[in-house]
């Protein structure tokens, strides 16, 4: 099975067995996140990117915005109010389903959503004013197509445009062996055609990977595309991850 396929795959079982808890892994709401207090992280987080986007003088116009990762909508239902198009994209049809469904039951948001299908963006090009990619480019297997990713993103923003992608630059390269020792066995059943809900609840896990790009070459990639990285917001956190969020706009 190609990476790509393998990611897809996993994710379409993250959006049957836990797509809440796998879009925000708080420990304590495994199985069962409040919906009102989900969304309201989204809110939060949308809120503050845009916030932020302003003070550097972006978005110039409030016409397209793109949620890349959007899993079931948490920030793409908060983005709506604030542009005349906003849309979710997701590798994983289950996520898309769950964030329409969700979307409708909450009140619609005006918010549109679909599948990723692997084209870079390419019917995207100059036109996505807001770009936000938050707590997504980590569980992207490869390096070559986190730059990929990256490289669309600059292409695929307006000239007064900014993407706010967030990308850890360091990961412990230990805690991904652990965990895929402990996930080995309960993924051969699932191979197996055992259900990826039978076996949640029996302590599988979907694939859940971390990746990292050090900070020097993301803004490598960045600026090789003809981006310019307006900031970087930076934290980390107990496990060794060093978040970072690029703001990015075109040069």
């Amino acid at each position: 099975m190609r990476r790509s396929d393998k990611l897809r795959s996993a994710w379409e079982d993250w959006g049957r067995v836990d797509p809440l808890w796998a879009v925000l892994t708080d420990g304590e709401r495994r199985g069962g996140w409040d919906l009102d207090r989900f969304f309201t992280t989204g809110l939060e987080a949308a809120g503050w990117a845009l916030a932020h986007a302003e003070q550097l003088g972006r978005p110039a116009d409030r016409r397209v915005a793109l949620d890349f990762g959007c899993g079931v909508g948490r920030l793409t239902r908060a983005l709506a109010p604030h542009f005349e198009r906003t849309v979710g994209l997701d590798i994983a049809a289950t996520m898309v389903d769950e964030a329409r469904r969700l979307d409708a039951q909450r009140g619609a948001s005006g918010a549109e959503f679909a599948v990723y299908e692997g084209d870079d963006l390419a019917d995207w090009a100059g036109s996505v004013d807001f770009l936000v990619s938050l707590l997504v480019l980590q569980h992207v297997p490869s390096r070559d197509v986190i730059a990929g990713l990256l490289r669309a993103f600059v292409r695929a923003l307006s000239p007064g445009g900014i993407a706010a992608v967030h990308l850890p630059s360091a990961v412990p390269p230990s805690s991904q062996g652990e965990r895929r020792l402990r996930m080995k066995a309960g993924d051969r059943l699932r191979a197996a055609g055992l259900s990826a809900r039978f076996l949640y609840r029996r302590g599988w896990e979907p694939e859940m990977l971390m990746n990292a790009i050090p900070y020097d070459a993301a803004v490598a990639i960045l600026e090789g595309a003809g981006g310019e990285v307006l900031d970087v917001t930076e934290s980390s956190i107990g496990d060794g991850v060093v978040n970072k969020i690029y703001f990015v706009a075109q040069s």
